[in-house]
């Protein structure tokens, strides 16, 4: 393939897999001598070249094969930023997946304020589908700071419909707030408890943070506080088509429809979109998909690779994140032998 564009706007330079693997080491002695060396150097190079890199977590499968720790504990909460967006998806798919929302269903049906005269007439137009792609049409306006709300009742739909919905991206923290909105209304008005039974209970997430306004409503764009285990169990779960253990969590059907380009994307990440997933095919024609948020939050999966990294940082790494993957991460794990040991397991 020809060289990989820029992957998101934290990350600022492309993610091409690192040229070559290293030769396997002969013998199991030699393996093990091999894999604590280049686990020794990945977290030297992050200490010595990437201080602000907070924690790390790479793992294959189920089957953690390092984690990196700066100043944090391994049980301390770090916010995502805008990965929060690609879990309020999962939470969309939960929900269609028990009747409770369509892909297709208009504004006026999900919001009854959208019927409203002083609405513009285009918005009625605008589907469930098209604010999870970022696609609505609406201008671009600045969020309404209104204190002790996240999501002020219906001013993210009285804006102008600038282009036919489905057809212009636009990144949109409006447009997550108003899913929000359309969850909690579809589940009956406690989207907290909502997430935590259908989603973070599964999933073993017990210490997160996600602020719930008095409203009743969470933060469709930001604010979610996770660990960096924890944010590796949404790669995995993704990873796993929608399944944890026994439990299809989310149906397989929405995870690979969300994580597949409908269209193509742009600033921040510049990269295609899914439904508030990020997609992007790199070499050898692998495509991964990624929640991305500001300041170098990031899951990123790699099917063909069988590969979960979750990275938080507390300011944007040198390079970028994605050079950071590449450079350091990516190299480090092709270096690995099949067999790498263990150090702990996500679904424990």
């Amino acid at each position: 393939m020809g060289s990989a564009r820029p992957l998101m706007a934290a990350v600022g330079v492309s993610l091409v897999i690192a040229a070559g693997f290293s030769a396997r080491p002969a013998t199991a002695q030699q393996a093990t001598a091999s894999t604590a060396e280049t686990l020794a150097g990945l977290s030297a190079t992050i200490a010595a070249q990437y201080p602000s890199a907070r924690s790390l977590v790479l793992a294959r499968g189920n089957c953690i094969l390092h984690e990196y720790y700066a100043l944090n504990s391994r049980d301390g909460l770090w916010p995502v930023h805008s990965v929060t967006k690609s879990v309020l998806s999962i939470l969309v798919g939960i929900a269609i997946d028990k009747g409770l929302l369509r892909l297709d269903q208009k504004l006026p049906e999900l919001v009854t304020e959208a019927t409203e005269g002083s609405i513009d007439p285009r918005a009625a137009d605008i589907t469930l589908r098209d604010l999870l792609t970022m696609s609505s049409g609406f201008a671009p306006q600045e969020m309404a700071e209104v204190p002790g709300v996240w999501n002020s009742s219906v001013w993210m739909i009285r804006r102008t419909v600038e282009h036919p919905p489905g057809t212009h991206f636009h990144y949109d923290n409006e447009g997550t707030n108003l899913i929000a909105v359309i969850l909690r209304r579809a589940v009956s008005g406690n989207i907290a408890e909502f997430a935590r039974n259908e989603l973070f209970a599964p999933l073993q997430i017990d210490r997160y943070y996600w602020p719930v306004d008095r409203d009743g409503n969470l933060p469709g764009y930001s604010g979610l506080l996770f660990t960096a285990r924890d944010m590796a169990k949404i790669g995995l779960l993704y990873l796993q088509h929608g399944r944890w253990r026994e439990r299809q969590v989310v149906s397989e059907a929405y995870v690979l429809d969300s994580t597949r380009k409908h269209i193509d994307g742009g600033e921040p990440a510049n990269a295609g979109y899914g439904y508030l997933w990020w997609t992007k095919p790199i070499r050898e024609g692998w495509q991964t998909h990624f929640a991305a948020g500001f300041q170098s939050q990031l899951i990123l999966n790699i099917p063909d690779r069988n590969l979960v990294v979750a990275l938080q940082s507390a300011a944007s790494l040198p390079g970028g994140a994605a050079k950071f993957i590449n450079e350091v991460v990516l190299s480090a794990d092709a270096a690995l032998p099949a067999e790498a040991a263990c150090v702990g397991r996500l679904d424990q």
